[in-house]
């Protein structure tokens, strides 16, 4: 009856680390990992290098994704699809980045360059309310 039930075990544990694997490949199948430089050229107008390339790093780190393989069009959808293999680890991290930044919640944004402009107007109202 024990084998069993580790036999069960290892095999869900397998399953989950697999469709993790997958999932995060259909994100970032086919990209060659760019600089964070020429990523933020494409949006340049939009958002400071400074609060891109921090935003780029807390992605990455958060959903175990590497920055040089997001683009500012990736949907939150996309992560999440990844995030749900790592039972939420990911929302949770960025939440917690968020709390510890004094951000707050955002409002529902889809890309993450809506996420980037977003961090960048709040703490641009912050400072000029302080």
């Amino acid at each position: 009856m024990g084998i069993w039930v580790a036999v069960v075990l290892v095999s869900a544990i397998s399953a989950v680390l697999f469709f993790k694997m997958v999932a995060k490949r259909s994100i970032v199948r086919g990209r060659t990992p760019l600089s964070l430089e020429d990523i933020h050229g494409t949006v340049k107008d939009d958002v400071s290098f400074g609060v891109f390339s921090e935003v780029w790093a807390i992605l990455g780190k958060a959903y175990s994704v590497d920055p040089m393989l997001l683009r500012p069009t990736d949907t939150f959808q996309a992560l999440g699809k990844v995030d749900s293999w790592a039972l939420g680890s990911g929302e949770d991290a960025m939440e917690d980045w968020l709390r510890k930044s004094g951000l707050g919640a955002p409002p529902q944004l889809h890309t993450l360059l809506e996420f980037a402009t977003w961090v960048q107007s709040s703490r641009a109202s912050s400072a000029a309310s302080a």
